[in-house]
């Protein structure tokens, strides 16, 4: 298959009728060298749909009729429903060229149909770099559509939360300037008898309202109500104070794997949201392994060129530092794993979780022009990494702490 040292293409050809798959196969080595393309075969429906499920084809050529199951069944076993497309570029192909039949392949997920009939080099060819452009094209719009809800749905929540947290910060504002206003009369008073217990549960009081004033703080930045103060730093040094704090917040059974890459490139961020983001991720590996497994932080440098951006969907070329946190818990099936940065999303009972974790880290990361990717399987663990925008070649880096 394709790899970094072997870039050729990867074609599947579909069809029980030995001629017409050679006859395809010499139409598309009449345009391609024998070391830029790579031809898989199988004849029949059951076959190619256990290879499609194993691997990734840069184009499929598909027969329309086949021993076990006609092209149109394939397609739609194959065929993602939330994409609207099927798992790789696919063109039908046709021994009797009806209408029908092709516009039901195209309303099933392929890119192009072709007549065994017309089958040249030029018309394979053409119909190749069709049903791939098309199928990157469909599958972009798609993810922009995601992306555009997504900002959307943030908007609309960001905007409840922005009220529910200044309201919330009003009420703090008032317990607080009562705490202090008690604190200092009973200084005052100091000796009378019964005073010690009042002042520790004014400081109990006072504990809590500060707490609740970080949430509001948290709330606000999640919601950019709050101005971010940012600073070129190394992560290294936040991490590293972080994890002063894992043994705490984790307990004995799950154990510890921190991994920080040298020579590690500058970012600017805002070190309270970083270490309140590693905090967010690790509870969150807490509680799917159970209290027992074992949790790995690390750090590195990455480079994506302009040619790695469809590897990466989204993610605009650039020099990066990259903060992975992984865990060996239950992992996520697919349909929570797309849903897990929403605010208020949970999987966990009532009153367990306020679902805003996640959310928060995805303000974050946002905030400072980063991107988050999570990698889940069922039983599998989970993997978190966030990609941060390196500090420039020559940009002064303490600028950022004086007009932070």
């Amino acid at each position: 298959m394709k790899s970094v040292t072997n870039p050729a293409l990867d074609v599947l050809i579909v069809d029980d009728n030995k001629i017409d798959r050679e006859a395809v196969k010499r139409s598309l080595f009449h345009t391609y060298g024998q070391g830029d393309l790579v031809v898989h075969e199988a004849g029949m429906g059951g076959a190619a749909l256990q290879m499609l499920k194993d691997s990734r084809f840069d184009c499929v050529f598909l027969d329309y009729r086949l021993p076990d199951m006609d092209g149109l069944s394939l397609l739609k076993k194959i065929y993602d429903a939330d994409a609207g497309l099927a798992k790789d570029p696919v063109v039908l192909l046709t021994g009797q060229g009806s209408e029908n039949v092709m516009i039901e392949a195209l309303r099933s997920g392929a890119q192009d149909y072709l007549s065994k009939d017309n089958i040249t080099s030029a018309t394979i060819n053409i119909a190749m770099i069709k049903a791939r452009e098309i199928f990157k094209l469909r599958r972009s719009w798609k993810q922009a559509e995601d992306r555009l809800h997504q900002a959307q749905k943030m908007e609309a929540v960001g905007q409840l939360t922005s009220g529910i947290a200044h309201d919330f910060n009003n009420l703090l504002t008032v317990i607080l300037g009562n705490v202090h206003n008690i604190r200092r009369r009973i200084d005052l008073m100091n000796g009378v008898f019964g005073l010690r217990e009042i002042q520790e549960k004014i400081s109990l009081i006072e504990s809590a309202a500060n707490r609740g004033a970080e949430l509001v703080r948290r709330l606000m930045v999640f919601t950019r109500q709050r101005a971010p103060l940012p600073q070129a730093v190394n992560i290294n040094a936040c991490i590293q104070d972080t994890a002063l704090l894992l043994n705490q917040i984790l307990g004995d059974g799950i154990n510890v794997r921190i991994s920080l890459a040298e020579n590690l490139c500058m970012t600017v961020i805002d070190t309270g949201q970083l270490e309140n983001a590693i905090i967010n991720m690790v509870l969150n590996a807490r509680d799917a392994m159970d209290g027992q497994g074992s949790l790995g932080i690390g750090t590195g440098n990455f480079f994506l060129d302009s040619g790695g951006s469809d590897k990466v969907p989204g993610m605009a070329a650039g020099q990066y530092v990259m903060l992975t946190v992984s865990d060996t818990g239950h992992g996520m099936r697919p349909d929570v794993a797309a849903r897990i940065f929403e605010p208020f999303f949970t999987t966990k009972e009532a009153g367990k979780g306020s679902g805003l974790g996640l959310s928060m880290v995805y303000g974050f990361v946002k905030e400072f022009g980063g991107y988050i990717f999570v990698d889940s399987r069922e039983n599998a663990g989970t993997t978190f990494r966030i990609y941060l925008p390196c500090i420039k070649s020559g940009q002064n880096e303490e600028s950022f702490q004086e007009n932070g």
